[in-house]
């Protein structure tokens, strides 16, 4: 009785990075100069750990509870 919200196996991607490098850049290239830099690289993990603690945040307790002010902190760093 696993739940996929508790699973410690990675979720799939929404983007293969082995996809198309247009795609990839498209979504990336936050400044519109052709290249993925490393802060726009960065960007992408901090939203991606940004929506995964917003998930965990749903979950009653102290883990919620915990992941909810993480989220706050990184949501802050992300959008700024």
């Amino acid at each position: 009785m696993s739940d996929d919200a508790t699973s410690n196996e990675p979720a799939e991607p929404a983007i293969d990075p082995a996809g198309d490098p247009e795609v990839l850049l498209d979504v990336y290239d936050l400044d519109g100069d052709g290249e993925i830099s490393p802060i726009e690289d960065a960007r992408a993990a901090l939203g991606v750990v940004d929506a995964r603690l917003e998930e965990i945040a749903e979950e009653s307790g102290i883990k919620g509870k915990i992941a909810d002010a993480a989220h706050h902190i990184v949501d802050k760093l992300d959008n700024d």
